[in-house]
Formats: C-alpha cells, sequence, structure tokens
C-alpha cells in the first residue's frame, strides 16, 4: 500500500485530504510545520509527500531542498494558494514533480498522487536494474565462498544501499579498497566518480590541498586555482584509506566538511557547497587511537555509521583455493599455466598469510613467472612458506594414511548428511566448491 504525507498548516485541509486519500486506499499522515514533515519523511518511507508552500517555520520549498539534501527520492508535489511561475520552476528545479493551486478537486488530486506515486516506483525500478548490472568493483571483485565472506557480502549490499559514511577495517591487505569499490558499485551513487586517496600516502604539508583544494596565489607555487578531491568527487564517492595517518587538525576541518556539506578552498573566504559519500578504512585500531588522543572521538563516530570488518586470510582458509583460481587466471593466461598442484595447494592452504590476500596474489605472480611446468608444483613457492611447513614425524606414512582416512570419512558422512549436495556439504566443511571437488577427486569419491 502506498504511503503519502500531507504538509500543512490549515487543520481542515490536513483533514479533508486525509479522508479522500484513505478512502482511495492510501496510507496517510500528516505534519502541521515543515520541520516535523522533515522529520518524519527523511527515512525515505514515504512514495509522494503534499506540501503547501507557505506555512510558518520552513516553506515547502525547504522541506523540499532539506529532503535532497539527504538523498530522499520521494515523489513531492508542492501545493498553494499563491502560486506563481518562478515559485513553480524553482520547485521543479529543485526536484519537485508536481505543482498544483489550492483549492482543486478530488479527482484532480487522485490523479496528481497517483502520478507520482508511479514515478516513485519507475525510478526505483531503474535503479534497481542499473545495481543488477556488471560495473567495475561489483562484488565478483570480492572472492571466496566462505561463511565469513559471504556475511561481508551481506553487509556492503546493506551498507550499499543506506546512505551516510563507512569505515572500513582490517588488516593490510584484505582488500578494503576493493571493499570500498564494491560499495560505490552497488550505490545510487555507482555512476559517478569515484576518489580514492591514501592518506598515509601524501606528506602531511600537502594532504590539506589535496582534499580542499587552494586559491591561486595562496601559499608559494600556487600559480593556479585547484579544486580538491573532495569537490572533484561530489555526487560520488571519496575513498580515503589509512585515515588513521591525519593530523588532529586536519581531522577538525574534515569533520566540518562531513557535518556542514561545505568545503573552503585553501586561501578563499566562501565555503562551496559538495555531496559527496565518504567511506574511509584503516588497519590500525582506531578506538585505540581515540583513547590514547590521536584520533578525534567526534569524527570516528561520524565515520562509522556502517561498519565493515574484512576478516584476515588465515581465518577463512576455505576461501584460498577461490582466490588461487582467479590469480591464476589473470597472471597465467599468456603463459599458458592454468592449475596448481594438490600437494602446492594444501602448503597454501595450511599458511597463515600474514600479508592476506596482496600476499598471495604475489606468490601466485611470482610462482607463474618462474614455474618449470604448467602447475604450480611445492618446488615454486617462496622459501618462507616452504620453512612453515611443520616437518614430517617419523612414522609419516602411518599418520599421513590415518589422516587420509579420516578426511575420507568426514567428507563421505558430509556428503551423506547432505544426499550428495557437494555445495551444501562444502558449507558444512566450510571449504569451497573448487576445493570441495579436489579432496572428492583426491580420495576417489564419485559425485
Amino acid at each position: 500500500m502506498s504511503r503519502v504525507l500531507v504538509v500543512d498548516d490549515d487543520p481542515g485541509v490536513r483533514d479533508s485530504m486525509s479522508r479522500t486519500l484513505a478512502q482511495a486506499g492510501y496510507t496517510v499522515r500528516t505534519a502541521e510545520t515543515g520541520e516535523a514533515a522533515f522529520e518524519l519523511a527523511r527515512d525515505g518511507a514515504f512514495d509522494v509527500i503534499l506540501s503547501d508552500m507557505r506555512m510558518p517555520g520552513i516553506s515547502g520549498i525547504e522541506v523540499l531542498r532539506k529532503l535532497r539534501d539527504v538523498r530522499v527520492d520521494s515523489a513531492f508535489i508542492v501545493m498553494t494558494g499563491f502560486g506563481t511561475v518562478d515559485t513553480a520552476v524553482e520547485a521543479m528545479k529543485l526536484g519537485a514533480v508536481d505543482f498544483v493551486q489550492k483549492p482543486f478537486f478530488r479527482d484532480e488530486l487522485l490523479m496528481r498522487v497517483r502520478s507520482g506515486v508511479e514515478r516513485r516506483q519507475l525510478a526505483r525500478q531503474v535503479q534497481l536494474l542499473q545495481r543488477q548490472l556488471p560495473a567495475d568493483g561489483s562484488l565478483e571483485g570480492l572472492i571466496g565462498d566462505s561463511p565469513a565472506m559471504l556475511k561481508i557480502k551481506d553487509v556492503i549490499r546493506r551498507a550499499a544501499a543506506a546512505p551516510g559514511t563507512v569505515l572500513i577495517t582490517g588488516e593490510t591487505g584484505t582488500g578494503k579498497e576493493i571493499a570500498a569499490r564494491a560499495i560505490h558499485a552497488q550505490s545510487a551513487r555507482s555512476s559517478r566518480t569515484f576518489v580514492a586517496l591514501n592518506c598515509a600516502a601524501v606528506a602531511e604539508s600537502l594532504l590539506e590541498t589535496e582534499l580542499f583544494g587552494h586559491a591561486r596565489g595562496a601559499f608559494t607555487g600556487a600559480a593556479g586555482a585547484r579544486q580538491g578531491l573532495i569537490e572533484h568527487a561530489t555526487g560520488g564517492t571519496l575513498f580515503l584509506d589509512e585515515i588513521g595517518a591525519m593530523s588532529r587538525p586536519l581531522q577538525a576541518k574534515l569533520l566540518r566538511a562531513l557535518e556542514s556539506g561545505e568545503v573552503r578552498r585553501i586561501g578563499e573566504n566562501e565555503s562551496r557547497t559538495v555531496d559527496v559519500r565518504f567511506v574511509a578504512a584503516t588497519n590500525v585500531d582506531l578506538r585505540a587511537a581515540v583513547d590514547a588522543g590521536d584520533f578525534r572521538e567526534d569524527l570516528y563516530y561520524r565515520l562509522n555509521l556502517h561498519h565493515v570488518h574484512l576478516p584476515p586470510l588465515r581465518d577463512r582458509p576455505g576461501d584460498v583455493a577461490l582466490l588461487v583460481e582467479h590469480f591464476l587466471a589473470r597472471y597465467g593466461r599468456g603463459s599458458g599455466m592454468t592449475d596448481c598442484s594438490p600437494a602446492a595447494l594444501e602448503v597454501l592452504t595450511g599458511y597463515s598469510f600474514p600479508g592476506n590476500v596482496r600476499q598471495l596474489e604475489h606468490i601466485i605472480q611470482r610462482a607463474v613467472a618462474t614455474a618449470r611446468s604448467a602447475s604450480i608444483e611445492v618446488g615454486d613457492l617462496p622459501e618462507e612458506l616452504l620453512a612453515s611447513v611443520p616437518a614430517a614425524p617419523p612414522s609419516e606414512g602411518t599418520v599421513a594414511a590415518a589422516r587420509d582416512r579420516a578426511e575420507r570419512d568426514m567428507i563421505v558422512a558430509t556428503l551423506t548428511r547432505h544426499r550428495g549436495e557437494i555445495t551444501a556439504a562444502a558449507k558444512e566443511l566450510q571449504v569451497s566448491r573448487t576445493t570441495m571437488w579436489r579432496l572428492m577427486k583426491k580420495h576417489a569419491i564419485n559425485g
């Protein structure tokens, strides 16, 4: 059932319109001031908002402006008894879908509301179709089907669909920028600019001008005016990697930009309005940095509206085989290398990967370049991996055979429980479907 909000300071108008719309099957809420309307509508709960133009406090135009600032996409219809062409044009420029003068007939009201509902539904369908199209930086870049990665993908989808800042945490090499690009690609801003900046890679003296820009002559060497990255990303997403490296004075300026939606170039007096979604990432404990006085607490909470934590690779060993396949497809295509031997894969799966996915990528890239066959063998792996493999006990054959029997029995029992469904069995064993196939082949288990 479609939801409609009626905003008018005249109780008679509110009651009359509410009855008419309710009789037509709409769910109706009312507000007598612009301030009350904004609070009711800011979460996007209404399909159509019918608002009077002139009211005590903020006007209907101002309500529309404030709702568009927070990206509410409800169909907005402005109504007034004092309409002018100029006012109608201003309302349409701000995104109003219709403009009507009071008094109007019942059929006219219902026709315009029905049209507004259809407009919003159509816009939502277009957004849904756009999000279903493949895009650079989509969730396909997050390789893994372990329970941990499936949970992360779900968190990213929900964070992308909601407005507000996102804080991505995780160890170095876990794929924080890939996650940030996925958030952008899944969001309503996917058709606009994605800008990435590593705060630790820019000298502190230059970081402010990188973010905020500068006026001509603002400092020695500023031969011309320059737009900052916040301005450049307006309408899209700005990804600030290693946000913990930012100094406290610059943190204060970033906080003001977040809260006001305005930036001021160095050397200028006037502020510029921006519309940017901020996504920040860090590999340090920002909560501990707040406690130590190194990071502003207000900025921490402002950034941490949505939180995505990427687990280290050692906590999802079942994804190693899928990642190996992915990197082999990327780096082995030209050389003809397409496989990794079971023994080499066993070593890789058992390694702790302090450098996470990035370290595994470099290992596969190096192995492809140096391997002497069409398959990565144990000898093609770096020495630090081989050194991490524990020495075999004296009774290697017996222990290995017992381990293989136990592994085979567990796989057979799990497949039996799931009536031969390989995907379900792999999920219970916390391995990828590819790894499950390899284990079944190793133990001669028929699918």
